[in-house]
């Protein structure tokens, strides 16, 4: 272990959905402000799929909306990514970015105007196409998680567009997390989009 980076642990049991995220990084709202670490230790020890929906799941509310955040949540995402492609045991991430914080006030606002909507998409999962939440696609839903979170600073040109690769994130977890295959599929119309307004910015 370098000086410039911190072992988060080893995997702890995955949330049973995006509802229980939201409802874990709700709770941590007694503070003026609470830190990336924090959020991860809420998990008790913080294994990969909570610690790449927690960063997906802030970029999508409106909180994607302050400057750099989208970059910051967009590279944990990308580190997350591929280390959960390479089948690491142990989540590693850069001290620094641990140490990253927000105003528990805005949090608290973006977190709750997401619940509603975590919660219509826990309640309408289901196993189904359960195919394409195992090896080999597994791997690509990793692969594509890692370059959505490489996307995301490009993205940062147009307000609120991160949002986009956010939500494919949040879906491709979703999918992980229920073996709902079809959520997976779902998250190729936000790709798309972003997709769109990459062409546009820099074709």
């Amino acid at each position: 272990m370098t000086s410039t980076e911190n072992s988060i642990g080893t995997l702890p049991p995955n949330p049973t959905g995006l509802t229980e995220i939201v409802d874990d990084v709700l709770a941590l709202c007694e503070t003026e402000r609470v830190s990336i670490g924090d959020m991860l230790s809420a998990f008790g020890g913080a294994g990969f799929l909570p610690a790449l929906l927690i960063p997906a799941v802030i970029v999508v509310s409106p909180l994607s909306g302050i400057p750099i955040l989208p970059t910051i949540c967009g590279t944990m995402i990308f580190l997350v990514a591929m280390q959960m492609l390479a089948q690491r045991r142990h989540l590693w991430l850069p001290r620094w970015l641990c140490r990253r914080s927000i105003a528990t006030s805005r949090l608290k606002s973006g977190m709750a105007r997401l619940r509603g909507t975590a919660l219509w998409l826990d309640g309408h999962s289901g196993r189904r196409l359960t195919l394409l939440t195992q090896q080999p696609f597994l791997s690509v839903l990793h692969l594509a998680a890692a370059l959505c979170g490489l996307a995301m600073p490009f993205l940062e040109l147009v307000p609120f567009s991160s949002s986009l690769l956010a939500t494919a994130i949040c879906l491709m977890g979703l999918a992980i997390t229920t073996r709902d295959g079809l959520w997976a599929l779902v998250a190729l119309l936000p790709i798309a989009g972003a997709m769109a307004i990459l062409l546009a910015i820099w074709g």
